[in-house]
């Protein structure tokens, strides 16, 4: 296109290894500028992204008028502050889940967004896998006749947690722990598939003998509106654990999501039982081979194609900040469920739109 949209990058974490590459594969924009925490940082990682510009100031950033879009991959904390400045001066945003640290702010968040028309994104990503798509339509057509309960089972060991490490990654008030960093994902999954959760009851643990201020595992019942019954057990303190694993119990089959890879989107597998078949066999996907090794960077394209879209047509498209928004209500139930020991009401009003 004659005139890409520009695109600045704050955070060189997960943005150099997803962000900024998923930006520059779309041919509809270009990545002008990346912010890390000192100029230094930032220049090292833009000479090597072949990014023109390096700022080791997120305000600087996000008052350049050459700017359209902000996507932002740094801690909650953080993110919730670039956001709002960005959005404040009518700038699209696409950021990382969770979308803020507390319900009022992810509030404020999504009302700016909506006041400044602009597009908004939130990268929940597990829904743009090829295997879940074709697990979501096998639901839709009645494969496994009527839903009878899901289960959700996810362990596996963090980087943080094996080597012991104490930052926002593993302390909850900062964002970080399982159930921000992982539970968020299954939350907004979840309604995807099944529906609006109607009630929960949670409780957080930690690894015994760790002084670190965050949970590592989450234990959490759900009901749907639909009636549907969901249970929860999810680690990231668990070694050689399962890996992430999605049950689907219906009165005429089962269907299963399966990954037991390292590879949090490429390694999941799809299964499909059903009363004649009296076993579970692989879903083949007619796919197209790709030589990318991450399988983060191919789902998070396709979010940065619709949020691209957005910016050019003005048409809303998901998971925006709406959704994001849903998810924090549902995490600060979960919080309050483990304070008070009782089932907390989770009715929201919600709207989602993901293709």
């Amino acid at each position: 296109m004659a005139n890409p949209l520009r695109v600045g990058v704050v955070g060189i974490g997960f943005g150099q290894q997803v962000h900024v590459p998923a930006f520059q594969a779309n041919e509809r924009c270009r990545v002008t500028t990346l912010c890390a925490s000192s100029v230094e940082r930032a220049t090292e990682v833009a000479r090597r992204l072949k990014v023109d510009r390096a700022v080791g100031d997120w305000q600087e950033l996000v008052a350049d008028p050459t700017i359209d879009a902000i996507s932002i991959a740094t801690p909650p904390g953080t993110q919730e502050m670039v956001a709002i400045a960005a959005l404040s001066q009518g700038k699209a945003v696409f950021c990382e889940k969770p979308l803020s640290l507390s319900l009022a702010s992810a509030q404020k968040m999504t009302d700016l967004a909506a006041q400044a028309g602009v597009a908004n994104m939130v990268d929940f990503e597990f829904p743009d896998i090829n295997e879940w798509q074709q697990a979501k339509a096998l639901l839709e057509e009645g494969a496994i006749g009527n839903l009878r309960h899901i289960a959700v089972s996810w362990n596996v060991e963090t980087y943080a947690n094996r080597m012991g490490l104490s930052s926002w990654k593993t302390r909850t008030d900062d964002g970080g722990g399982t159930l921000y960093s992982f539970v968020s994902h299954c939350f907004y999954y979840l309604e995807w598939f099944a529906g609006p959760i109607r009630r929960l009851a949670c409780t957080l643990f930690r690894t015994p003998g760790d002084t670190r201020a965050g949970d590592t595992l989450v234990s959490l019942s759900l009901e749907l509106e639909s009636g549907v019954p969901v249970t929860l057990s999810v680690s990231s303190h668990a070694f050689l654990g399962n890996g992430h694993r999605v049950e689907f119990y219906g009165d005429a089959g089962t269907l299963v999501l399966n990954n037991p890879t390292t590879d949090y989107v490429s390694g999941f597998q799809l299964l499909h039982g059903t009363r004649e078949s009296k076993q579970l066999q692989v879903v083949h996907l007619d796919t197209p081979p790709t030589d990318v090794k991450d399988g983060r960077l191919i789902v998070v394209s396709r979010l940065v194609n619709r949020f691209v879209s957005w910016l050019e047509t003005g048409i809303p498209n998901a998971p925006s900040f709406k959704n994001g928004l849903r998810v924090q209500s549902l995490l600060e139930a979960a919080k309050q469920s483990h304070q008070t020991g009782c089932w907390v009401n989770c009715s929201f009003e919600r709207s989602y739109n993901h293709p």
